[in-house]
């Protein structure tokens, strides 16, 4: 007996950048901080404006680099230990190989906003920041090259939708300076229970 055919899926690529994108107006918000990344331990500075093509905005071509911070302390650590799905945990040893950073700027800097209704106001969708690397490098060079000249990009975690991240280019680097705030298990302990708690993790 044949089997029936499955449906197809309805779900279309998702498009590049339109044409006249430097002409459109940019959904922003302004922001001085502070943002948060854990940052290896062996790493003085959390000031770090990636071009390595490992992260969702950035590459060797872009002609930018970009620092990628979370807006709190949640979405600093689940972007950096919820990549690997099914975990039920993080070992203290591995927390302990990174330091708590803060990052705040000396002005307010301007984020474009890729959450809520400016999706559909900029002609693109959540995909941006759960979907392609390639379609959001594509996205965040042209708001890059937009002649506003903006510091950064505001989007959602991948790992908690509810968590927001920044990635800020590299044109911003003369107005942030940052505080290494210690590892999470040292000196941060409820904290670091109170992540655990949000994401079911346990301590290893």
């Amino acid at each position: 007996m044949a089997s029936k055919s499955q449906p197809k899926d309805p779900l279309i690529p998702h498009p590049d950048p339109p044409p006249d994108f430097p002409t459109r107006t940019l959904p922003v918000v302004e922001s001085t901080g502070p943002w948060y990344r854990l940052n290896p331990v062996s790493h003085s500075s959390a000031l770090y404006f990636d071009r390595s093509g490992r992260g969702r905005f950035d590459g060797p071509t872009q002609g930018y680099g970009i620092l990628y911070a979370g807006e709190d302390e949640y979405a600093a650590f689940i972007e950096c230990y919820g990549r690997v799905h099914g975990a039920r945990g993080v070992a203290e040893a591995v927390l302990k190989q990174r330091n708590l950073f803060a990052i705040a700027s000396a002005r307010p800097l301007v984020l474009v906003d890729l959450t809520g209704s400016n999706l559909v106001k900029l002609g693109a969708d959540a995909r941006i920041s759960s979907g392609s690397y390639s379609i959001a490098r594509a996205w965040a060079q042209a708001i890059w090259q937009h002649p506003l000249q903006v510091d950064g990009v505001r989007y959602r975690s991948r790992h908690d939708d509810e968590r927001l991240c920044c990635g800020l280019f590299d044109r911003v680097r003369p107005h942030l300076s940052e505080q290494n705030l210690g590892n999470l298990v040292d000196s941060h302990p409820l904290l670091l229970s109170e992540i655990l708690a949000r994401y079911d993790y346990g301590l290893l």
